[in-house]
């Protein structure tokens, strides 16, 4: 039906319709997408009660550089390769060791994480003012990642290295001898 009534209108039969969307059986109105072979001319209303009829852009994906990890097309980049687990430009992804760092906002993710400050919306990147708080406050986050990891690992260092001495059988030794304190007596003082 809806389909016949867009080729009433504009003298061109749609090649398939659809609704567009998830459906609310108690919404008023719905939004359906009709595909063209060959696109009508924009703006006329179906069964002359409905809003203009608008083209439909497709969203446009957000442009990564798999090249440096930053967020620009590849094609033209000329920077240096980067870690995408760190951001050095030492090393490749497959030899790093180091803790997980953004390259554009220096939080403790990866680069291409969805968690990035920095990482641009559909529309439009943040500004050379939002991006440099968002990079003061990812380098915090990372700061206190890396504390807390270097602790646990100090921490599991630690735990290791008493299992190990306590596993060994203790020898007595000469050392290992407590000595009694020297006690002097309130009167005497001794000056070294």
């Amino acid at each position: 039906m809806l389909s016949s009534e867009i080729e009433r209108v504009t003298s061109t039969r749609p090649t398939s319709v659809r609704q567009y969307g998830t459906s609310v059986p108690e919404a008023p109105h719905r939004t359906w997408m009709a595909y063209f072979d060959k696109a009508p001319h924009p703006g006329f209303r179906v069964f002359d009660e409905s809003g203009r009829v608008t083209g439909f852009k497709k969203q446009k994906a957000i442009d990564f550089c798999r090249r440096c990890h930053g967020y620009h097309p590849t094609r033209y980049c000329s920077r240096a390769p980067s870690c995408g687990n760190c951001g050095s430009c030492m090393h490749s992804q497959s030899d790093c060791k180091a803790f997980k760092k953004c390259k554009n906002c220096g939080g403790p993710h990866r680069s291409d994480s969805y968690k990035c400050l920095a990482r641009p919306s559909r529309y439009g990147g943040p500004t050379k003012e939002q991006l440099k708080s968002f990079r003061i406050i990812g380098e915090r986050e990372y700061q206190a990642v890396a504390r807390a990891k270097a602790a646990e690992q100090s921490a599991t260092a630690v735990t290791e290295s008493i299992i190990i001495s306590s596993s060994q059988s203790p020898e007595p030794s000469s050392f290992d001898v407590q000595q009694t304190p020297i006690e002097a007596s309130v009167g005497e003082q001794i000056r070294l």
